[in-house]
């Protein structure tokens, strides 16, 4: 008992550092500076590095930069994948076949950025994209398969390799894609549909609306025409009305 839980405490701790040492790695490339003092690579100035991580992360960076390139930045995610691991106390499956994953997606990416990219600039210093190692790859390739052969070859690697580091099924990751892309657009299409016929029923209710209200107009028309009407006759009757007593009151005429 007291063994598993020494090894659970060590294996935590591992981890915990493998994280700290993923960070460290990554803000040292990130702001990498070529000018900085890097020990073994130029000559101590006695000026501070610009490095965030001091001397330890320029010396991090140009290492990394000058064999891997750009793809040195797989590096820091390789580590964090490892620590995470030995933080839980998982053991990998397939740990050896997701190592030479991990490193021949490496190899690749480095010589494909070199084939691709080719020399990069950083501030005012240039250096190889794929780093020195992706440069060798790249031009022992291209020798025998050319520029365009050379790259279709690493992509194709690229994407052995991380089926062989994640142990991800291709086929199945298509299958998923395609089962939820038709859902996707079934929603897309039964929300168009639903969007199309509130449309619909709101112009007609507008219609209808529309039409009652000219009926309710044209009845208010006719009924004020009909009032007018009424109120000349009775204007033309009461003067009649009127004429007719005095008619009746007239003297009779001697025979």
């Amino acid at each position: 008992m007291a063994d598993s839980t020494f090894s659970r405490r060590l294996s935590e701790f591992v981890g915990v550092a493998l994280f700290a040492l993923a960070l460290i790695w990554l803000i040292a490339l990130v702001t990498h500076d070529p000018a900085d003092p890097v020990w073994f690579f130029t000559t101590d100035t006695g000026q501070a590095p610009a490095n965030f991580v001091g001397r330890v992360g320029a010396f991090i960076s140009e290492l990394s930069l000058q064999l891997f390139g750009y793809a040195a930045y797989f590096l820091p995610a390789v580590i964090a994948v490892v620590g995470w691991h030995y933080f839980w106390c998982q053991v990998p499956d397939a740990a050896y076949t997701k190592a030479v994953g991990a490193g021949l997606l490496l190899a690749c990416a480095s010589a494909f950025l070199s084939l691709v990219l080719g020399s990069a600039e950083l501030q005012a210093r240039s250096f190889d994209a794929g780093g020195s190692i992706g440069a060798g790859l790249g031009s022992a390739l291209a020798e025998y398969l050319n520029r365009t052969g050379s790259i279709i070859v690493l992509a194709t690697c690229m994407m052995l390799a991380v089926v062989m580091a994640t142990q991800l099924s291709l086929g199945r990751m298509f299958a998923t894609a395609t089962v939820g892309g038709r859902d996707l657009s079934a929603r897309g299409l039964g929300w168009a549909r639903g969007w199309l016929d509130e449309r619909r029923r709101a112009r007609a209710r507008r219609e209808v609306i529309a039409k009652h209200t000219r009926k309710g107009a044209d009845a208010k028309a006719r009924s004020g025409k009909a009032d007018g009407a009424g109120d000349e006759d009775a204007g033309t009757a009461r003067p009649a009305r009127a004429a007719r007593p005095a008619e009746r009151d007239a003297p009779v005429p001697p025979p």
